[in-house]
């Protein structure tokens, strides 16, 4: 049995490379002469994206279904990289930070991505197969190294376009990309490198070989890229080419056996990296060890001098990951992510509403309703300031994006690639929306917090189906308001924390809970509240499960305080001095709190009142 198992062990994997039929060309296509080629691809209408990507894209697939000669079909496919990236880059504006579910049109532009890198690849494995399998005494090995390796890119590029709509990997996608690297591997031809062909000098620097793209791939998706902003995985994979120098690939028995910085990868699979294999695997000459400990080193050098991602601070330098991605990364490469609570598959229906600053507005609209149904609560609490009357910072009105819950994108992210149109796509025409009334659906309850349903959920969370038909998008790091229908008064407050767009009407998301009731608060830095609307900032305080009193929690998305600095919370019971003890967590929507409260001890009081107040008991028994 063991012997049977050794030499199954050893066999050689099949090709496992799908291209599709073709037929004869016909005798006057184009397609036949490299030249015409060009001169077509020089008349493409280029100011029109629509038409050059339904004319690449149509002549593409033909390309890739009729019999071209070797090396014809090689000089032609080069002849296309150059308007699939033109077209790439301008089509992905249609499916970034747009919120999620995406619109059929979104969809329909993130689908068109990934089928043209499709198309670039299946080119590339036609001619690796026709060196591969075809006549000996045609074997080009310059050519078939550059066709596995341009293969792999291609692979690279439309898995990326997937996972940032968070759909799963394609099928065949890691058998393809596996079976590649294995053959360039066992042909001693994986660490060759390819240079790049174009007409822009700074590109024909960039050398890759095969294993240095394999690595690429292999490093995204060790980062958990579901539980990534769509900002952040593009940070990463602008990182890969710099990070996959300090990876390694090697025999699960020359690696060390600890798991930190350890994936494993089973060469004849169709998976993604593992974090953990069984015993019986480690000897199995299939399985192979990606030890990435090189770049968790460099991982943690660059935290000490990066900065915490914010709302009102974003990466001036796009090299430069923040502190929250950092974090993240070096979690997941440490160990592998575990669920800490079992999953009860309950389904109830919730309600929910999108935003910090769309929670915000709801609160401050519940407590005013309350309070002009209360008038006598209303005047015993008069002396503090009317929660009903809270205000925002100006100042950072240039840099967040104002979201109602009447417009689609729903959550406070601000966009790293904004549009020259982005006011008019985030608060509609003058036509669409009376800027008086930009939140006039906040005021009716039932509207603004819509129901949802709940698939499962544990002790931190639930996982929710988002359907197109909710009046509200979502991301990750996406702050969320949720109630229960029996209890209308009281919203808890989550983050999401993953997404993945499974079914074409229906995406789902992972949701953390990080306190069971909330109050909306300004502060104000300093000692003292201020009238001045510019020191004040609007706020919202965390309390219930999570949050005890040792560590009181608030979120804000206006802008990053220091900590361990005095600061005046105004609450709908008075002023309260505190002081930020913690940054917690923090994105491009919100950043996460702890603070501690403070008292006024005998010396501040002794300075700011009268220096005979310590002997106000005795001035009646004198």
């Amino acid at each position: 049995m063991a012997d049977s198992r050794q030499n199954d062990n050893s066999r050689q994997p099949r090709v496992e490379l799908s291209i599709p039929k073709q037929a004869e060309a016909p005798d006057d296509s184009f397609l036949l002469s490299p030249r015409e080629v060009k001169r077509w691809a020089e008349q493409l209408p280029v100011a029109n994206i629509g038409e050059t990507a339904r004319q690449v894209y149509k002549t593409l697939a033909t390309f890739n279904r009729i019999r071209i000669p070797t090396l014809v079909r090689a000089e032609i496919i080069e002849l296309f990289r150059e308007p699939v990236r033109y077209i790439n880059t301008n089509i992905t504006k249609h499916y970034l930070n747009v919120g999620f579910p995406l619109s059929p049109k979104a969809k329909k532009a993130a689908q068109l991505a990934t089928e043209l890198c499709n198309e670039i690849a299946i080119s590339y494995k036609i001619l690796f197969l026709e060196q591969v399998l075809g006549d000996e005494r045609n074997f080009n090995q310059k050519l078939v190294i550059v066709a596995a390796q341009r293969a792999l890119q291609y692979m690279k590029q439309r898995m990326f376009h997937n996972l940032l709509i968070y759909r799963d990997y394609q099928p065949g996608l890691w058998r393809e990309a596996h079976y590649l690297y294995a053959w360039a591997s066992q042909n001693h031809v994986h660490q060759i490198g390819v240079k790049e062909n174009s007409k822009f000098i700074w590109r024909r620097r960039n050398v890759q070989s095969i294993e240095d793209v394999y690595k690429d791939m292999v490093l995204i998706a060790t980062t958990s890229p579901y539980r990534l902003t769509q900002t952040q995985l593009r940070l990463v994979h602008d990182k890969l080419q710099e990070w996959d120098k300090h990876t390694e690939i090697g025999l699960v028995s020359d690696m060390d056996n600890h798991s930190a910085g350890i994936f494993y990868l089973n060469l004849w699979s169709d998976e993604p990296p593992q974090k953990t294999i069984s015993p019986a695997q480690r000897n199995d000459s299939r399985y192979r060890a990606f030890d990435l400990n090189g770049v968790l080193s460099r991982a943690r050098e660059e935290y000490e001098d990066a900065e915490w991602e914010s709302p009102a601070h974003l990466d001036q330098n796009p090299q430069h990951l923040s502190r929250s991605l950092l974090t993240s990364l070096i979690r997941g490469w440490n160990k592998s992510l575990e669920r800490k609570f079992a999953r009860n598959n309950l389904q109830h229906e919730l309600y929910a509403i999108v935003g910090l600053t769309n929670l915000l507005h709801l609160l401050e609209q519940n407590m005013e309703t309350g309070q002009d149904s209360q008038p006598e609560k209303s005047a015993q609490g008069s002396s503090a300031t009317p929660t009903s009357h809270l205000t925002w910072n100006d100042s950072v009105f240039s840099t967040l994006a104002i979201a109602s819950p009447v417009n689609s994108l729903g959550g406070d992210s601000i966009f790293a690639e904004s549009s020259s149109n982005l006011a008019s796509t985030l608060l509609g025409t003058p036509l669409e929306h009376d800027p008086t009334n930009l939140f006039e659906a906040m005021k009716r309850d039932p509207n603004a917090a819509f129901s949802v349903l709940t698939y499962n959920e544990s002790v931190e969370g639930y996982c929710l189906g988002w359907k197109e038909s909710y009046p509200m998008k979502v991301r990750v790091g996406d702050i969320l308001g949720i109630r229960s229908p029996n209890n209308p008064e009281e919203y808890s407050v989550a983050v999401t924390r993953w997404l993945k767009d499974i079914e074409d009407d229906q995406l789902y998301l992972g949701i953390q809970v990080l306190a069971s009731s909330c109050s909306p608060i300004t502060i104000t830095p300093g000692a003292k509240a201020s009238s001045n609307r510019q020191n004040q900032y609007r706020c919202l305080l965390l309390s219930g499960s999570g949050i005890d009193s040792e560590r009181q929690g608030i979120l804000t998305n206006t802008r990053a305080f220091e900590l361990n600095t005095i600061m005046t919370m105004v609450t709908e019971f008075g002023e309260h001095r505190i002081k930020l003890t913690k940054w917690v967590e923090s994105n491009n929507n919100f950043i996460h709190y702890y603070f501690t409260y403070v008292e006024e001890d005998k010396t501040s009081r002794k300075q700011s009142g009268d220096p005979a107040d310590d002997f106000q008991d005795l001035w009646n028994d004198l």
